[in-house]
């Protein structure tokens, strides 16, 4: 019998590192002179000096206001941050989000887009208040004493102060109520400890009479979130404080009833009598706890978070079943369990009282995080989270924090999407729940079956995300449906089983996954790694990414580790050098006929700024493919200049055309800051002489030039695929100088089999 084909690993050993590549930059040009924005802007800073004089003073935390100026939308990127305007009117950063404006003026080059709503930065900056309206009012004179000020003036579009927009939409769940439990976003740029902000708005609540709790307040990044009760005809004078970011309704946790409701007859269970393949894993389930005499034992460690009330029923047949779904996958009638693959922590995190609180929402994270910043796991998954829809400029507590306990890149954390998928697309009550839509963690949608004809359960929260995040859900995993309901563990002692359906049973099937890839090998697989292999062998449909994300992930663990005729699948693990610029070459052997099919999956992890939700991300790969690195193209004219290449040339393969589905984002070339990038471009094999993706990282904070961490890691899976070598794993292996090798299993592990196509 034929040895199994392993993932091939060590692709790093063909990677160099390299100078940057060059990038061309042309001369910008601008929608307005500084004349002209002088003009157009002056009415708009004498009626921001109205608005800051009509103030309270402890509206103004430490004398200071805040400004809301938007861009031009000409001024996405982040070399058009306006440093030197900032600077000369002593103005401090906040944060920022995006907008869709009509500007008045498009540059002639883009004529055809006037009259059309573009995506703008929208900034948020704080100075002293004496001093801004005193600039605001003479603005219509105002003579810059450089020409970098000046010319960071004309990219303005818009300037104000923060308005009423910043109070979001109520539900009707309190309209028989007087006062309304509410979660502020302040912007906070210091530590909560002695925070000018925390303490003036403390003092700013008193006088207007609205009850907070200090005691639940939690910083995450630039921002500050902390509860209140505020009787109705109070909302307006909270809006009036200036560093104020939102004001929303206080989100309640997605209650575990009725989604763990019996579906179909009940049956009986046997227990494996087996331990886990990979005992060395760590791995966390953070949920509802699980019933006495559970019989989990052998492999469940239960543990109470700190804080935690007495244990709920509902919730613990939840429990049951999510940890039911990570050991054993979905459960078949008359067929023994599958063997799981590692043990599991499962960290109680939710009990009596939560459900009849406020601001269960914020002491729910609290335990959540008190356990991941106290010790590290290889794969976390939660099943529940916050109910709320989310607008894209802005972020829950639950994605800025647990991004940023993320950020390190040493675990893979699946998250459950949301079970609100039927709600009205129209308000985007369908989108996916935080903390899903956090940039560090895995969305996992639901589908609703696993055979070929399988489709997004009508239940399952919808993409896309914010950008960066554009794609989520990430990908699906079985989450049953009434046709074919998920079975999982409902029963104890003697164990029984019986139908449910949701994405909170989706999301630790895919955990259940990326640990029986970890599993299969005694050479270590990095998190993004990981994350990076789910992704790429997800099969799903370009048409339908908003609503699958990636598509499918494989339930047949061959799928992801093993490699079929005319196929090789390669794993890259890589950190950037400290010139920041890698070139990873591609085993594409000699002598192929035909086309060369190549997907590529890039992810990586990284640090993140809350409060600048259109600049979400720190850290960006610019990718450039190079079908043939062994020529330099001749000297060409770009109009009279002469330009001399000095690397060979680059051949579009991630692009934001192929990877947005709107026009504006396609134009904008965000793709480059998101963490998961994926995508499949067919070649001439004779174009192909050792070919390469050059990729350099990229760094901003709070939407300018920024500092790279050091040593950041990335994962690429690569495939190769060619119809004219059946024999192409091994012609990989041996182009390589045999510097590629196959993976090594883990000893006493079965080799796993692929599923039928």
């Amino acid at each position: 019998m034929a040895s199994p084909r392993y993932l091939i690993g060590q692709g790093e050993k063909l990677s160099e590192e390299i100078s940057r590549p060059p990038r061309g930059m042309g001369d910008k040009a601008h929608p307005y002179s500084f004349s002209e924005a002088r003009r157009r802007l002056a009415p708009q800073w004498k009626a921001t000096a109205k608005a800051i004089e009509s103030l309270p003073g402890l509206a103004c935390p430490g004398g200071e206001a805040t400004l809301e100026v938007t861009l031009h939308p000409s001024y996405l990127a982040k070399s058009f941050y306006p440093s030197a305007l900032i600077r000369e009117l002593g103005l401090k950063h906040l944060g920022s989000r995006a907008v869709h404006i009509v500007p008045e003026k498009v540059i002639a080059a883009r004529a055809e887009e006037s009259g059309k709503a573009q995506p703008a930065p929208v900034l948020y900056l704080a100075g002293n208040a004496e001093r801004l309206i005193e600039f605001s009012n003479s603005a219509a004179q105002w003579v810059p004493q450089s020409e970098n000020v000046e010319d960071a003036f004309r990219r303005i579009e818009s300037v104000t102060v923060p308005g009423r927009s910043r109070l979001k939409t109520l539900s009707t769940r309190f309209d028989g109520r007087e006062t309304i439990p509410l979660e502020v976003v302040l912007h906070n740029p210091e530590e909560l400890v002695n925070s000018v902000v925390i303490r003036t708005f403390a003092k700013f609540m008193r006088s207007i009479g609205v009850h907070f709790d200090l005691d639940r307040q939690r910083q995450a990044g630039g921002l500050a979130f902390l509860p209140i009760v505020a009787p109705r005809n109070r909302l307006d004078d909270v809006l009036n404080f200036s560093f104020l970011r939102a004001l929303r309704e206080a989100p309640r946790i997605v209650p575990f009833d009725p989604i763990v409701r019996s579906l179909g007859q009940a049956f009986p269970v046997a227990l494996a009598n087996e331990d886990a393949s990979a005992p060395d894993l760590s791995v966390a389930i953070f949920d509802g706890g699980l019933p006495e005499n559970h019989g989990l034992d052998r492999w469940v460690t239960l543990h109470d978070a700190p804080g935690v009330g007495a244990p709920i029923p509902a919730a613990q047949s939840h429990g049951l079943a999510v940890t039911s779904a990570f050991l054993f996958g979905p459960l078949a009638q008359s067929q023994p369990l599958a063997r799981p693959y590692a043990n599991v922590d499962h960290w109680r995190v939710y009990g009596d009282g939560d459900g009849s609180s406020d601001f269960e929402a914020f002491d729910l994270l609290d335990r959540i995080e008190d356990v991941l910043t106290s010790r590290r796991y290889d794969f976390i998954n939660i099943s529940l989270g916050p109910d709320y829809p989310l607008d894209d400029d802005d972020i829950s507590p639950w994605t800025a924090r647990l991004d940023q306990i993320l950020a390190s890149g040493e675990t893979v954390a699946t998250i459950a999407c949301g079970n609100n998928g039927e709600r009205d697309q129209e308000s985007g009550l369908h989108r996916v729940q935080p903390p899903s839509d956090g940039v560090n963690m895995l969305a996992v949608g639901a589908s609703d079956s696993i055979g070929s004809g399988w489709q997004r359960a009508t239940y399952s929260a919808c993409g896309p995300g914010r950008s960066p995040g554009y794609v989520k859900p990430d990908f699906v995993a079985f989450g049953g449906s009434h046709a074919t309901p998920f079975l999982a563990l409902s029963a104890v002692a003697p164990h029984g089983a019986s139908g449910t359906m949701g994405t909170s049973f989706a999301a630790p099937v895919a955990m259940r996954t990326g640990a029986g890839i970890r599993a299969q090998f005694s050479e270590p697989l990095w998190a993004p790694t990981v994350k990076a292999l789910l992704v790429h062998h997800a099969n799903g449909d370009e048409a339908t990414r908003t609503q699958t994300g990636w598509g499918l992930v494989s339930h047949g663990l061959g799928d992801l580790v093993l490699c079929d005729d005319y196929e090789a699948h390669i794993v890259y693990q890589r950190q950037m050098p400290t010139t920041g610029a890698v070139r990873l070459y591609l085993p594409v052997p000699d002598g192929l006929k035909g086309n060369v099919d190549i997907k590529a999956t890039f992810c990586f992890y990284c640090e993140v700024d809350p409060e600048d939700a259109i600049n979400y991300t720190r850290a960006g790969l610019d990718i450039q493919f190079r079908p043939d690195t062994t020529k330099i193209p001749a000297p060409y004219y770009k109009g009279a200049k002469l330009i001399t290449p000095t690397v060979a040339a680059s051949d579009s393969f991630f692009s934001a055309k192929s990877f947005y589905a709107t026009e504006h984002m396609q134009r904008d070339d965000a793709q480059k800051w998101e963490t998961t990038l994926s995508r499949t471009k067919s070649k001439r094999a004779t174009s192909l002489k050792q070919p390469a993706f050059d990729v350099s990282y990229v760094a901003r904070e709070h939407g300018h030039g920024g500092r790279r961490t050091a040593n950041m890691k990335f994962a690429l899976a690569l495939t190769i695929r060619n119809r004219s070598a059946r024999d192409l794993y091994d012609r990989v292996i041996i182009s390589s100088g045999n510097r590629l090798q196959p993976m090594r299993p883990r000893v006493g592990v079965q080799v796993p089999i692929r599923l039928p196509k």
